[in-house]
């Protein structure tokens, strides 16, 4: 018989968890009871379920393990018979919610507003630190939003309010909260969330830029305002009106490949697995998507491509992405490899500034 006790206590041991309200929390929550029965796995470039009817065990240790966030749906719930292409909702893996929470500063009787629902995992802890009448979590996708409140009600905080809604709209009625939270990640931080925290409260939001998925935001909002540092690297998927995929089948073929600029590589992309380099890069060029693959490297934008490999670089388009992240890279070095904690951001009516230091050393954004 499996023993989901134990894991989960073997978990809460392994994470180590610091803030102790946090710790009271992750050990208080029955992690088990917010996975559904069919999770997804990557098998053979495809995601495929795996039932806990099937292999409990297995579905056990992916439950409890501090390191492994878990896919529960696919393809927004309509995977192709052969399998799923792409993630659309998971429970994040233990370590990052600990830290999440950790950097949320939640306080006894604080309002909150969870922006992402899925299992309803986070939005219990959450619970245990303010009480279920003080927690709103929002679910664009009815079929999670339903599969939370199930599961918040089968744990014991049904008081939970779990509503089916746009995310990125926030929610007005139950405004001002004292602190917003977002399971999801965001290009750019949507301005209700700003105008419906109050003065001193905070929003914690985990940050991608098209070119580097890792980073969160931790802001405090004043008036007209929000502003704060990046707090920690954390990947999670995008919010869905900010979701955003590369397409590379324009420039397979012979007349496109033979149109292509080439040149010698003066760029090291092995600097890039620094998640510091790769996040300062990103703020630079925050409209550039870049990932490896096959041995080369990939970069495009809304006009442009290029592609890296074995020294040589070919490039399309009116831009030399290549080139623009070797720039990027050598600015990152000459201000002395700063890391992402040393970045902030600043949100306004305006739009979104990124700073290095001190929020007068600004540069805006690109459009996402």
């Amino acid at each position: 018989m499996t023993d989901l006790e134990g894991l989960h206590a073997r978990a809460a041991e392994t994470l180590d968890i610091a803030e102790p309200w946090v710790r009271r929390a992750f050990e208080a929550v029955p992690r088990h009871e917010f996975v559904p029965g069919t999770v997804w796995v990557v098998d053979g470039g495809v995601y495929q379920p795996i039932r806990r009817a099937d292999d409990p065990e297995r579905w056990a240790r992916m439950v409890y393990d501090p390191a492994q966030a878990i896919a529960i749906q696919v393809d927004d719930g309509a995977p192709d018979p052969a399998g799923g292409d792409v993630p659309t909702s998971s429970i994040s893996a233990p370590a990052a919610v600990v830290t999440m929470l950790a950097e949320l500063d939640l306080r006894p009787g604080h309002r909150v507003l969870e922006i992402g629902a899925g299992t309803g995992y986070n939005a219990a802890l959450l619970a245990e630190r303010v009480g279920v009448e003080r927690v709103t979590t929002l679910e664009i996708d009815p079929d999670v939003a339903d599969g939370a409140r199930v599961a918040l009600h089968r744990a014991g905080y049904g008081g939970v309010t779990v509503l089916e809604a746009d995310g990125e709209q926030g929610w007005r009625s139950g405004a001002p909260y004292d602190r917003l939270v977002a399971t999801a990640s965001v290009t750019s931080i949507p301005w209700p969330w700003v105008a419906q925290v109050r003065p001193g409260g905070l929003i914690l939001a985990p940050f991608r830029t098209t070119f580097c998925s890792h980073g969160l935001a931790r802001l405090t909002v004043s008036e007209g305002r929000a502003e704060g540092r990046f707090a920690g690297a954390v990947t999670f998927m995008a919010v869905r009106g900010q979701r955003a995929r590369p397409r590379i089948d324009a420039v397979f073929s012979t007349e496109a490949w033979e149109e292509s600029r080439e040149s010698k590589a003066d760029l090291d992309v092995a600097v890039l697995a620094d998640p510091h380099a790769e996040f300062a890069v990103g703020l630079r060029l925050a409209d550039v998507a870049h990932w490896p693959q096959d041995g080369g490297h990939w970069w495009c934008s809304r006009d442009s491509w290029a592609y890296a490999t074995d020294g040589a670089v070919h490039q399309w388009g009116p831009r030399n992405l290549a080139d623009e992240t070797a720039q990027a890279l050598a600015w990152w070095e000459g201000a002395g490899r700063p890391e992402l904690f040393d970045f902030g951001l600043t949100v306004t009516t305006h739009g979104h500034r990124v700073w290095l230091g001190d929020p007068s050393g600004a540069w805006p954004l690109p459009a996402a």
